[in-house]
């Protein structure tokens, strides 16, 4: 791409922050996967080091993928995942003749990585970011510079790109008509997030302890403070604690009943205005709930500087009595449930404990979790050609096909499982004890290939031979049967999708409010924390809240909304 088209970035700032980022550690890591991509090769070469000759399939004239190709492509953690170069990794390469050459990124630091890589021209084919919606301004930036390469608007070659380009919550990632990145689909409709709140609690706890489900906040306090206070482990000591949580994101969803829109973390209309949820009245009422949970003791003590996941440990070891977590993290062998049994052993995880459902809001509405049916999106450097560029929109096809979604579930045909006329599958692959072996041991790359075109939780819902062979029937209908009540008894919470991906000028600004630092230190606090938080709430105005308020109001007013 022609330097001239980098819109305010000059040789000596992209040498500046190359260093920055580079000096973290070496530009080739210990597994031989390079950390700082080379410019697209659109020849499809051999300069990238791949052996054509043994890659490229017999030639044909009718065959779309006769030229081989190297393709590079940037994922959280590839080059662990792909340094065995395992059979799904040759199988892809094999079917599409290309060469897949990983380029690492980090989950701490790749949106620096990615502005590091575009100002020096050195982005990868494949981009993985998420910009849309955590950075608005910056995927503005990157689309009016010329970085990223448009999908076709006719997208019929791909029909499964299609159904992605036409979900109703993705036409706010359309710039001027055009689609500049293919969102990461978490799930296929917005009502399967439901399963992605849930509180965990000792039933055996509550039986021991004569509490009952709480029907209120105030009930829900008592119960935790009793879970804290009352010996519920009966070793005669005080050192259980109510509720823990894997990340403060799960933790919100205790204020459902309170102000729904601070779970989601989405945008609300008061008073005829559009603001977002930290900027509204009814988190008032949160700050005094979150305070009393933590000076009751009902709350974990140690909640502001465990890690993610750090607390689980409490409740799988007996020394928590609920878990703020998602419903479906009973799965897998390193799951709520499989960690909790192996922590009490001779005890079954659904005996002892089960979801807790909250009551409803004051408008008499229980409420479930939703968001946006995507995050994280993919991207396509300016400079990929047209060969490489409809290669790549290929594979991307497959990857969200039904073919490609019973390679994932099952492994590949012939060697993990057969099939027979009828469509019946049998897996072939060994077992260990009672399941059969867990396909990511077998294909390392298989957490990064599932996932490349879209998030794989739906699948993991599914009340499928897959799932029950990987899980246990029990696992699938203590998930079918939440993900049933949720449907039957709880409504969405009600939100604003349109908001999430729009872009305005004060509202690209406010990226930089981190209301979870001032959420944890107002609860950590000894000042009045309705006091504390309207002092949080002015320092936002001084960073556009107020501008960025008038302006969405104006825009959704543009929408009927």
């Amino acid at each position: 791409m022609n330097k001239a088209k980098r819109i305010g970035l000059n040789g000596l700032l992209a040498a500046a922050l190359i260093a920055a980022v580079s000096g973290c550690g070496n530009a080739n890591d210990a597994n031989g996967t390079n950390n700082a991509p080379a410019a697209s090769d659109n020849g499809g070469g051999n300069a990238g080091g791949s052996n054509e000759a043994a890659n490229a399939p017999a030639a044909a004239d009718d065959n779309p993928y006769k030229d081989h190709l190297d393709i590079s492509l940037s994922w959280w953690g590839i080059g662990v995942g792909f340094q065995q170069h395992d059979g799904l990794v040759q199988k892809i390469e094999k079917d599409f003749n290309v060469t897949l050459k990983p380029v690492d990124i980090g989950w701490d630091n790749y949106k620096e990585k990615n502005q590091v890589w575009s100002a020096a021209g050195q982005l990868p084919d494949i981009i993985t970011n998420s910009i849309v919606n955590d950075n608005p301004a910056t995927y503005n930036q990157w689309v009016s510079q010329g970085l990223v390469r448009a999908l076709p608007e006719d997208l019929s070659k791909y029909p499964n790109l299609d159904k992605v380009a036409k979900a109703p919550d993705v036409k706010g990632v359309y710039r001027d008509g055009k689609l500049y990145a293919i969102p990461r689909m978490t799930y296929p409709n917005t009502d399967m997030w439901a399963v992605d709140r849930a509180v965990f609690v000792r039933k055996d706890w509550m039986d021991k302890l004569g509490l009952k489900d709480p029907r209120s906040f105030e009930e829900f306090d008592a119960m935790m403070k009793a879970f804290a206070e009352k010996d519920p482990d009966g070793n005669g000591k005080k050192d259980t604690t109510g509720i823990v949580m894997n990340t403060l994101g799960y933790f919100k969803g205790v204020f459902m009943p309170t102000f729904p829109q601070f779970d989601n973390s989405s945008w609300v209309k008061e008073d005829g205005k559009w603001m977002p949820f930290y900027a509204s009245k009814q988190m008032d009422q949160v700050m005094v709930q979150a305070r009393q949970l933590y000076a009751d003791g009902a709350l974990d003590p140690d909640f502001a500087v465990e890690k993610a996941g750090e607390a689980n440990q409490k409740f799988y070891q007996g020394k928590a009595g609920a878990l703020a977590f998602a419903s479906n993290s009973v799965s897998g062998s390193s799951g709520v449930k499989a960690e909790w049994e192996k922590n009490n052993p001779g005890k079954n995880f659904f005996d002892n404990v089960k979801i807790l459902h909250l009551w409803p809001a004051a408008d008499g509405t229980v409420y479930r979790h939703t968001t946006q049916s995507f995050w994280s999106e993919t991207m396509f450097n300016a400079e990929v050609d047209d060969a490489k560029f409809d290669r790549i929109l290929s594979i991307y096809d497959w990857l969200l096909s039904p073919e490609a979604k019973e390679m994932f579930d099952y492994g590949i045909e012939g060697t993990d499982y057969t099939k027979d006329a009828s469509g019946a599958i049998t897996i072939t692959r060994p077992k260990e004890g009672d399941a059969f072996v867990d396909l990511k041991k077998e294909y390392p790359s298989m957490d990064i290939v599932s996932q490349l075109a879209a998030w794989r939780n739906a699948s993991s819902l599914e009340d499928s031979p897959a799932n029950r062979s990987a899980l246990g029937d029990a696992v699938v209908e203590f998930i079918q049967n939440e993900l049933k009540w949720q449907m039957d008894n709880a409504k969405p919470i009600p939100t604003a999708f349109d908001i999430f991906s729009m872009s305005t000028p004060a509202k690209d600004k406010l990226s930089t409010i981190n209301f979870d630092e001032d959420f944890t230190r107002i609860v950590l606090g000894k000042d009045d924390p309705v006091d504390m938080l309207h002092d949080a709430q002015k320092g936002y105005d001084g960073k556009g809240l107020q501008a960025a308020i008038a302006e969405v109001t104006a825009e959704m007013a543009k929408l009927g909304q």
